[in-house]
């Protein structure tokens, strides 16, 4: 009896743990063991064999954040003369532009700053994102499906949910609520990632990998 209703537990476990998508997600996404000093993937040529008449698909091998390994084949079913060099090419995605909403934002160099009721100021590179603020962190975690880094801060504010865009890939929008006694502030990401959160310098700095 006592082993059924264990069964069922880890049953209703598995099925309902996720319901809430504000959990944290750092017990489901795990570091990968990729080398930090590989270098970034530019271009590959390749040269087909004399024999070869027709390109039936091009696949592609890659290791996931968690180290895992999956394969994207795209199908081609054109001609191909062996003669000639295929080249397999990296190519930066254009970023459409956005006028930002609510906020207001001075434009720098190296990074877009914007404040917000004079109690919270954001600095947004393609690198990192600092949050600037004399108010008291209660907790950061990572979300799901789309995939947000949150940080909830300690005040007693009142204010409606804003919303705006960034355009500064990886970090596409921030979204700021007020909650009881607490705000939080959710920063959607362009896909999946592992963050680290530092304090430098009294900041908070957001990193992404």
């Amino acid at each position: 009896m006592i082993k059924v209703f264990s069964m069922i537990l880890l049953i209703s476990v598995f099925c309902f743990g996720r319901d809430n998508p504000f959990v944290s997600a750092s017990n489901i996404t795990k570091f990968t063991h990729i080398n930090k000093k590989e270098a970034t993937f530019d271009d590959v040529k390749i040269k087909l064999p004399n024999s070869a008449r027709i390109l039936k698909s091009i696949a592609v091998v890659y290791q996931n954040l968690d180290g895992s390994i999956d394969k994207k084949v795209k199908i081609i079913n054109k001609k191909t003369d062996w003669h000639d060099e295929l080249i397999f090419t990296r190519t930066k995605q254009p970023v459409a532009e956005s006028k930002p909403m609510v906020m207001k934002r001075d434009t720098t160099e190296k990074a877009k700053t914007y404040n917000f009721k004079n109690f919270i100021r954001f600095e947004v590179s393609k690198t990192s994102f600092k949050i600037i603020t004399k108010d008291i962190k209660i907790r950061d975690f990572l979300v799901s499906h789309p995939y947000k880094v949150v940080v909830d801060f300690k005040r007693d504010a009142n204010f409606l949910t804003k919303s705006f865009m960034l355009n500064t890939p990886p970090f596409v929008s921030v979204v700021l609520g007020n909650h009881d006694k607490y705000y939080r502030v959710a920063i959607k990401l362009d896909g999946q990632y592992v963050y680290t959160l530092k304090k430098e310098k009294g900041n908070f700095v957001i990193t992404l990998r």
